[in-house]
């Protein structure tokens, strides 16, 4: 790839290889509106009117109909293949994008949201609605993206309401502490949220700090005089979360047209003398909204989502609804930090352990497959300490909770990608064990090389041992084409690794979790619209049907979706969930040529059970946990469990509290989340205690109610109520 030119709103600037259009325009200066930079916002979105570039990421699941159709990308996505000339809606006045300042006023307006009043020394003029990237000198490395709270005015004024955030330095600093009279420095302003000209009713929705922005919005139209009416519908957990009273009926007894304010809270104890409305803002937003009502919604990504969702219902025109999604750091791929020196020989051998350690999981994958290769009673013999590995080697190896820095990333991806080859050797042996001739001359070239007869041990296995053989092969499906996969299809910037993740699951005719787990199923976890969320009472074998069912019914839709806003059919070759079927009728088709009727048929077994495995697992991960789906996902949201040798054989997906939490971290940077709700034990020993209903039902009943005290909110216990 050579470096090429891209001319943004008349700036040109030279894009390196693999380089963003975001990256690029950043590097040099070039005004560009951004945030999440993980391809989960929008807010980078632009038109390409000339050139072509690659999308890291499939736009069409972020981006609206009419925004595909007229060209537009995500920045933070898209590397230019040739010259290109790109459009971004961005404020006319942005000559200043760097200023400084000082904070001249602190306010607590609630337990964990603070109001920040800066003094600037030089204007800087934006759009009220849009954010600003701040930092603090005193944290000269942190910057985080606050919306202003007030009107532009002269722009040497500044105000922001800041939400404390667990873990976040900034926002624990700007929170908790005195910082009035320190120093600040703001670049922005950023984002395309404000006010679009039009006589339209307005429907505002904000959530937390989400006030912010429409504050000022709205303030701003009222010093215009704009005379629309207005519906602001602010969601709060309790009354203590609300604030802003004085400034909301100040702005509602001066605007012209109707202004109608509704706070809704959420988890206010029902005790309270709250006479406002209760539940979710999806409840408040009412029934019959006029068609073309101008929406305007921020707060969380999952409380934004769930409005989004529910107004597209409604029959809003998706062009009428802005959103800006209150993307924190922890709902965001960490940046990769550059390793650090590695001085002496025994730190290098260090990160390599670290590194290599990943590697039992390649081991346990040749185990299996030499089992199924030395025939007889040997097979189940294998099965027997596959699982009494994993079951013993849980309960006795304890919780790895270490967080090792890794130096070397390509070795981590290349332990992954391994794994196709690998999970075709095993399966090729498997199918082969059961053929009645030898195919490739595989058992033939067995005994070339090693001496040993295979072909023997084979002739001597009974219908008992082809049965074990079909387990232990469904499991490795599971283990080493489920697992892997599940890592590989979440980098949905890399074709590689995609494809690979793709090519995996098609050994378990699951190919469709490609499309429904990354795009449906992290978004709805926990709620009652995730088909992998197994509500209470139900046994792991009735989920196992209605999980395949509705899984595969939600990503055909979700897939049609982007067809329809690519302008393309159903049936177009660029189905990717007609596509991944297809490659798994190719791998029975390899079945059949390989003996015939019979073999086919022992592959769909034992690709069948790995599915299954894929499903139990769903079922162990999420079991009787509700959320309220206004409300974003967290590390709570998930059962947990940081066994030793189930974490180093499955890729951190133990670890699977913090995968919720922030889906687009890589396996080896998951953290353990030791306070997390918490498994039985290990991962194939909890899949062996679902496998009996009355027991798993006995053990999780006492877990499920310490979930619901310890780590549920009252809104979510409610639902668990209704829930039954």
């Amino acid at each position: 790839m050579q470096t090429t030119t891209a001319r943004i709103n008349g700036h040109s600037i030279s894009v390196a290889p693999r380089e963003t259009l975001l990256q690029a325009a950043l590097r040099q200066g070039v005004p560009f509106p951004s945030s999440c930079r993980v391809g989960g916002c929008a807010t980078c979105k632009c038109r390409v009117t000339t050139g072509r570039v690659q999308e890291r990421t499939e736009s069409a699941y972020i981006l609206s109909a009419p925004e595909v159709e007229a060209g537009f990308v995500l920045a933070c996505q898209a590397v230019p293949l040739t010259d290109v000339t790109v459009e971004v809606e961005t404020p006319a006045a942005e000559a200043t994008r760097r200023v400084t300042g000082r904070i001249v006023a602190q306010t607590a307006l609630t337990h964990d949201i603070a109001q920040i009043d800066l003094e600037l020394d030089a204007p800087l003029p934006y759009r009220a609605g849009q954010s600003a990237q701040f930092t603090l000198d005193t944290l000269p490395d942190v910057t985080r993206s606050y919306s202003f709270a007030s009107p532009p005015g002269d722009g040497q004024r500044a105000q922001f309401f800041v939400r404390r955030v667990a873990g976040g330095a900034l926002s624990t600093r700007l929170t908790s502490t005195d910082v009035v009279g320190e120093l600040v420095t703001l670049e922005g302003p950023v984002g395309d949220l404000w006010l679009r000209p039009h006589d339209a009713p307005l429907l505002c929705v904000a959530g937390g700090s989400g006030l912010a922005p429409l504050l000022a919005m709205l303030e701003h139209a009222a010093e215009a005089r704009v005379a629309r009416d207005v519906t602001l519908v602010f969601g709060a957990r309790t009354a203590q979360d609300l604030y802003a009273h004085d400034r909301l009926d100040a702005l509602a007894a001066r605007w012209l047209g109707r202004f109608k304010v509704v706070r809704v809270l959420s988890a206010e104890p029902d005790a309270s003398t709250w006479r406002g409305a209760r539940g979710r803002v999806t409840d408040s937003l009412g029934e019959a909204l006029p068609p073309d009502t101008h929406a305007y919604l921020c707060g969380p990504p999952a409380m934004v989502d769930a409005v989004y969702a529910r107004l597209l219902s409604a029959g809003l025109d998706e062009a009428r609804v802005h959103c800006d999604r209150f993307v924190t750091q922890a709902d965001v791929a960490p940046r990769e930090r550059p390793a650090a020196p590695e001085s002496r020989p025994a730190d290098k051998l260090k990160a390599t352990l670290h590194a290599l350690k990943f590697s039992l999981f390649h081991l346990v994958g040749l185990f299996a497959a030499g089992a199924i290769l030395a025939g007889g009673h040997r097979i189940p013999m294998g099965l027997a300490l596959v699982l009494g590995a994993y079951v013993l080697g849980d309960a006795l190896g304890g919780d790895d909770t270490s967080t090792p820095t890794y130096t070397r990333p390509g070795l981590l991806t290349a332990q992954l990608w391994f794994a196709l080859p690998l999970l075709a050797f095993i399966v090729f042996t498997a199918v082969w064990s059961v053929c009645d001739t030898d195919p490739l001359g595989f058992g033939a070239a067995i005994h070339a090389l090693t001496g040993y007869d295979a072909l023997a041990a084979r002739a001597l296995n009974t219908a008992g041992h082809d049965l074990a053989t079909a387990v232990i092969t469904g499991l490795m499906i599971g283990l080493v084409g489920t697992i892997v996969g599940h890592e590989l299809t979440h980098r949905t910037w890399d074709r590689i690794s995609l494809g690979i993740g793709r090519g995996l699951l098609a050994f378990s005719f699951d190919t469709s979790f490609a499309i429904e787990h990354v795009y449906g199923h992290h978004r709805y976890v926990s709620t009652t619209l995730d088909p992998a969320t197994a509500p209470r009472g139900r046994n792991v074998y009735t989920h196992i049907l209605v999980s395949t069912v509705r899984g595969n019914l939600s990503a055909w839709h979700i897939e049609v979706e982007r067809l329809k806003k690519r302008g393309l059919s159903p049936l177009s070759p660029r189905n990717a969930f007609i596509r991944g079927h297809l490659l798994s009728v190719g791998l029975v088709a390899c079945a059949w040529a390989m003996g015939g009727a019979a073999p086919a048929a022992f592959f769909v077994a034992c690709a069948l059970w790995g599915k299954a495995l894929l499903e139990i697992v769903n079922y162990m991960e999420h079991y009787g946990i509700v959320r309220d789906p206004a409300t974003p996902v967290q590390p709570r949201h998930s059962w947990n469990t940081n066994r030793r040798v189930s974490s180093w054989t499955m890729f951190n997906l133990t670890r699977h509290s913090h995968h919720h939490a922030q889906g687009e971290v890589p396996f080896h940077a998951l953290r353990p989340y030791p306070n997390a709700p918490m498994m039985v034990s290990g991962y194939l020993t909890t899949i062996l205690l679902t496998l009996v209903p009355p027991l798993w039902f006995r053990l999780m009943a006492p877990r499920v109610a310490a979930w619901d005290r310890d780590f549920a909110t009252a809104e979510e216990r409610a639902l668990a109520a209704r829930a039954g």
